[in-house]
């Protein structure tokens, strides 16, 4: 019988999917569940907009809450473009490795804590490697159309599920859209008697 399984949508250039992530990774460390990584392509290269105010109180929050949790912030390097669509393909390849924690997680450290630029061979193989992932297999990642459709399919489905933001998880059809909503999923995973012992 296999594990109940918790989508998990990710978008490397929203900044409260990098604050989610090593408490989203961890909950399959926690729970008996069956976690799907599911990166998705930006707000603003799906034609959404975003206010400039709303930018602002983002980066502040962000700033807040990052300093709150330990986490490196404010040395950014905007994915928007070739980053983004460069480091969603290569989540997809580290998914097949089984190291999509280890990419995602050192991924969204290097683009929000360390200005590392994704867009360049340069950059992104400097994740790779911090990863774990061989080089030769990351840039071949990029121009491989399976991995292309795969971030196309998980995008079509945060839409169908009637979400534009991100981080959201899904569990048993209930979704909990935001980075303070772990703590509530986590809630649910251990009423529905899923806690590792």
């Amino acid at each position: 019988m296999s594990a109940p399984r918790v989508d998990y949508f990710y978008s490397f250039r929203s900044p409260y999917s990098y604050l989610s992530g090593p408490r989203g990774f961890a909950l399959a460390d926690d729970f008996e569940i069956d976690l799907h990584f599911r990166g998705v392509i930006p707000m603003m290269m799906r034609g959404e907009s975003v206010p400039t105010a709303k930018r602002m109180h983002t980066m502040r929050d962000v700033k807040r809450e990052a300093d709150r949790l330990g986490m490196p912030f404010g040395r950014i390097h905007d994915p928007l473009g070739e980053g983004a669509t460069r480091t969603l393909a290569v989540s997809e390849y580290a998914i097949d490795l089984g190291r999509a924690r280890e990419f995602v997680l050192t991924a969204s450290r290097a683009i929000w804590g360390e200005a590392t630029d994704p867009a360049t061979d340069e950059g992104l193989r400097q994740i790779c490697d911090a990863a774990g992932l061989d080089w030769d297999g990351c840039h071949a990642a990029l121009s491989d159309p399976e991995l292309a459709e795969r971030v196309e399919a998980n995008t079509q489905q945060l839409v169908e599920i009637g979400h534009w933001g991100v981080p959201v998880f899904v569990f048993d059809e209930e979704q909990f859209w935001g980075q303070d909503r772990i703590d509530d999923l986590a809630l649910v995973l251990a009423d529905a008697g899923l806690a590792r012992h």
